[in-house]
């Protein structure tokens, strides 16, 4: 029977000759292209808004100068992108008939409709071969900011920043009269692996999407699946595309090893993209209010996945994520006190996180790359101003989940995440220093020694097992 594979780029990342991935000049190579290969996906997310508009119309979308002298190549090139989205959306018809309608499909039928989205998903969300040119010839923007004013700020937030937990706090009586219904799609057969996607509704305010994740149990699965729930970073497509890393060294790993792993989309990234932005742009877009509005929303989504993993027979669940997701992790971690006991996790493995999100906006490499820090001034937002907002964007100073239980993994070189800050925040959580690894490298560094080693995975497997045999021991105690 037919069953999706493992890309062949994780493959190659693996093998011997991806050793390059964990050298100084790769990770120099990789921090440089960062505007470009944004600036393409800013020209796609334009495109989806501006077809059929004209050139002009399209490079006040995308936020770049006028540029007569490209109008030809750029009606060609969105001729092209129009066709690769009708593709897309006719693909995407058959897809959700499949997967959510009432259509019975057979698994192979299953198997061969999710290659295809996958490979037209791809092509939609990352077009740099027709849109490349931009990023060589002309400038365009890696983000098309909408900044906030401060001042606006402070009056929208106000009752949140003297009580953070108005925005983090999932109350016994908001979980059970509020609680959303969570849909199950048909399953699809993966690499020792069974897949399939949840939906609900999210249960923040400031959100009126779906919360979207994507499920991987072994092939004989039981009840009784230890289950890791982890975030990948900003700007990810997730399963947008033919290769997600996270699902390769995290969920295609562990799960035939009899784990559940759940990969969820947190907000405006992966299938809750929304019309006119790339994946995760708004986080950056509308910095800071961006930053903390996402990071609430996520840890709410996280609660109600934790509760759905314990009634799905889950002796023990963890919650991880590298980059913005290790930021989600940390602020689940100092707020799930603030939960009913089945939405708190036992285990935490933040990965390639700053410990404070204020200072990291200041000074982090990305706000240099992206012009993150121009447009925070442009703006009026100082150093002082931010931290004003320290309260929502970092994780509270102390835990609300038992130290010994918190496993992080951090870059000793990373300035995208800044190490000075998780160390400081660590430290302040009380995290023993047996529990805190730290790889020779910076942010790209870290991703490599995700995909490439297995000191992560044994960790998660080593603490999710002693977890599930403490559980066993209070239950027959």
């Amino acid at each position: 029977m037919d069953h999706l594979e493992t890309p062949a780029v994780h493959r190659l990342l693996t093998s011997p000759a991806g050793r390059l991935l964990t050298s100084r000049p790769f990770e120099a190579f990789k921090t440089r292209m960062l505007p470009r290969e944004f600036g393409v996906v800013r020209a796609r997310a334009a495109a989806d808004v501006a077809l059929g508009a004209g050139p002009e119309a399209f490079l006040r979308e995308v936020d770049a100068p006028p540029a007569p002298h490209l109008h030809d190549r750029i009606e060609r090139a969105l001729a092209e992108y129009a066709r690769i989205r009708d593709a897309y959306d006719e693909t995407m018809a058959r897809w959700n008939s499949v997967f959510w309608g009432d259509y019975e499909s057979l698994p192979d039928e299953r198997v061969a409709i999710e290659r295809q989205r996958r490979e037209i998903s791809q092509q939609r969300a990352k077009p740099s071969s027709v849109f490349g040119f931009l990023t060589r010839d002309h400038y365009v923007p890696s983000v098309k900011f909408e900044i906030p004013d401060p001042d606006d700020a402070l009056v929208r937030w106000h009752h949140e920043l003297a009580e953070p937990e108005r925005l983090y706090g999932f109350s016994e009586t908001r979980a059970s009269e509020e609680f959303p219904r969570i849909e199950r799609s048909a399953t699809v057969r993966g690499p020792g692996t069974v897949e399939y996607l949840l939906r609900f509704t999210s249960p923040s305010p400031h959100f009126s999407d779906d919360a979207t994740a994507r499920v991987y149990e072994p092939a004989d699965a039981t009840d009784n699946l230890p289950t890791l729930i982890f975030y990948s970073g900003w700007g990810m497509f997730d399963d947008q595309l033919v290769y997600w890393p996270e699902e390769e060294y995290v969920a295609r790993r562990l799960a035939p090893e009899g784990y559940r792993v759940i990969l969820p989309d947190a907000p405006w990234h992966g299938w809750r993209e929304p019309p006119g932005y790339y994946s995760g742009e708004p986080y950056i877009a509308k910095a800071p209010v961006g930053l903390f509005t996402l990071y609430a929303a996520a840890a709410l989504e996280t609660g109600v996945l934790v509760d759905w993993a314990r009634t799905e027979g889950a002796p023990v669940v963890g919650v991880g994520g590298v980059s913005l997701g290790g930021i989600i992790a940390l602020h689940v971690g100092g707020w799930c006190d603030e939960w009913p006991e089945s939405m708190r996790p036992d285990v935490l493995f933040p990965v390639g996180m700053p410990g404070a999100v204020d200072q990291t906006l200041l000074s982090g490499e990305l706000t240099r790359l992206l012009d993150i820090d121009s447009a925070l001034d442009a703006a009026g937002w100082t150093g002082d101003a931010l931290h004003e907002f320290a309260p929502l964007l970092n994780p509270p100073k102390t835990p609300d989940i038992d130290p010994e239980r918190v496993f992080s993994f951090i870059g000793s070189q990373d300035e995208m995440a800044p190490t000075r800050t998780a160390r400081v925040l660590l430290d302040e959580w009380g995290v023993p220093d047996w529990n805190r690894r730290e790889w020779d490298c910076g942010h790209f560094g870290v991703l490599s020694n995700l995909i490439r080693g297995d000191e992560f995975q044994q960790t998660v497997r080593r603490e999710l097992g002693a977890e599930m045999r403490d559980e066993q021991k209070r239950v027959t105690a």
